[in-house]
């Protein structure tokens, strides 16, 4: 039976992503939005053999929709840890788009590690690493921002160039956040974030990577 243009596009960038990067991908929308249900159907995945296991993973990611986020509520997932080389903290914040280009949600992340902060956004489209990559992003209705994207510094993804903590400083309590991603050979995706949440997340990582205090403050 013929599928849509969409399902069919989904299935090709599932495929054209490595094995363990799909799983990453789907789990952590998985944990995000549903863990009970969706953890059970990622372990009947993982039992497949690997034409199988891709199929499955497409499916189960198609079926999982992000919900949109209620306005001033918690949209963050923060994590902590410690590094076991040097003992100092390592925080990330995660939140997923709630509206995109494709049937994929974006993910973006504001790590620190190391007392360095980096602004990371991931999905299909870059997933193996941030170079030749360009961003945009608007706040609300305001005019774009261009910067150039970057390798992070682990991981997968593509990450902001310039004054990260200012920028995240500047951003707005409240409202949303487009970005889009150009490559090179000119393939893009964008994502609609929600700024709910962000002043707890942004308290939070403020406090643990000791940004300085001579920034600029959040948008009105």
């Amino acid at each position: 039976m013929a599928g849509s243009s969409g399902a069919r596009g989904t299935g090709v960038a599932m495929k054209a992503l490595p094995l363990s990067v799909a799983f990453e991908v789907v789990s952590r929308i998985a944990l995000a939005q549903s863990p009970t249900d969706a953890m059970a159907d990622l372990r009947a995945c993982s039992q497949l053999e690997r034409e199988e296991r891709l199929e499955c993973l497409d499916n189960l990611l198609r079926n999982i929709a992000p919900a949109r986020p209620v306005p001033g509520s918690d949209n963050w997932i923060i994590s902590e840890t410690t590094s076991p080389v040097d003992y100092t903290p390592i925080i990330t914040a995660t939140t997923f788009s709630h509206r995109g280009s494709n049937d994929y949600p974006m993910q973006l992340s504001i790590r620190c590690r190391a007392g360095r902060t980096e602004l990371v956004v991931a999905g299909p489209v870059f997933a193996r690493d941030g170079k030749d990559h360009a961003i945009s992003y608007r706040i609300d209705d305001n005019q774009p921002v261009h910067v150039a994207g970057a390798p992070p510094s682990s991981g997968t993804g593509v990450a902001f160039t310039g004054d990260v903590v200012r920028l995240l400083q500047s951003l707005p309590e409240q409202g949303e956040l487009a970005i889009r991603i150009v490559s090179r050979p000119g393939a893009a995706q964008e994502g609609l974030f929600s700024l709910g949440g962000l002043k707890l997340a942004r308290q939070r990582l403020a406090t643990v990577c000791r940004w300085p205090h001579a920034v600029a403050g959040p948008r009105n």
